[in-house]
Parts: structure tokens; sequence; C-alpha cells
């Protein structure tokens, strides 16, 4: 399974109030598609920053292996990483052993970019929540 993440600043609405936004994918949360997996799965994720900050990138649950950064592949020992700083014009391409059940929150861990927008779910199918992340009222950050 493969999937590719965009980072990005673009004005949005974060919240119901228009902002200049820290997008995945041209979206903000709760409206980014989730990567979705299967547990046993193998995911291959690119990830490209085209801002202007760096994104230290943070899957729950999680550990990734470097692949390679700017198409550069990794060498020496395996680098397995729970975070990943994608500095700005970087593109990694991890990968992730889809070993751990559940629905699990993928965000940049600067959280003023994560509270504007910069977070996601990394999903197992089969696995649901009765959480509505829209109809709550509480506020990540």
């Amino acid at each position: 399974m493969r999937a590719e993440l965009v980072l990005d600043r673009m004005p949005r609405f974060v919240g119901g109030a228009p902002a200049y936004a820290y997008t995945v994918n041209g979206a903000v949360f709760p409206h980014i598609e989730p990567i979705e997996v299967a547990e046993g799965d193998l995911a291959r994720i690119t990830v490209v920053n085209r801002g202007f900050d760096v994104h230290p990138m943070h899957v729950h649950g999680h550990h990734v292996l470097v692949l390679s950064r700017d198409g550069v592949p990794a060498s020496g020992a395996p680098l397995w990483l729970d975070t990943v700083d994608v500095d700005p014009g970087e593109v990694w391409e991890l990968a992730l052993v889809a070993d751990n059940p559940g629905i699990w929150m993928d965000h940049c861990h600067d959280l003023a970019h994560a509270s504007a927008g910069m977070m996601m779910t990394l999903a197992y199918r089969g696995v649901t929540t009765p959480f509505d992340p829209t109809a709550h009222g509480n506020r990540p950050e």
C-alpha cells in the first residue's frame, strides 16, 4: 500500500474560521483522508514538504523505516524513527509495518502546526469509533 502526504500552507477554514492553515494534500483536519491500512500491510509513505517550515511528522503507535531522503537511499544500519523532521523542499520515503491495529493520530509535532490543520489519522480497516471530531467542542490546542 502506498500513500503520499504533501505538506503545505494555504488559506483554508480551520475550526470554522478562515486561516493560513497547515495542510496535508491540500486539506486540514478533520477533512484529510486517513492513511488506510490492513493489519500486516507494509505501507510505503512519501512525505513531501512544499512549505517553508520544518514539519516533525509523527505517527502514533508505530515507527517508520527511512528508505530515502531526497532520492538518496538510506545506508548503513536501518534507521527506525517515530518522528521525521521534514525540512522545506525535502522528500522522504518511509516504510511502516501495520502491526498495531487502531485509529492512530498522524500529525506535525509542532503543535501550532497541528492545531492549524496538520493532523490526520492512520486507520486500520475494520476498526471503528463512535467519536465524531466535528461534534464535541474539544480543541486540539
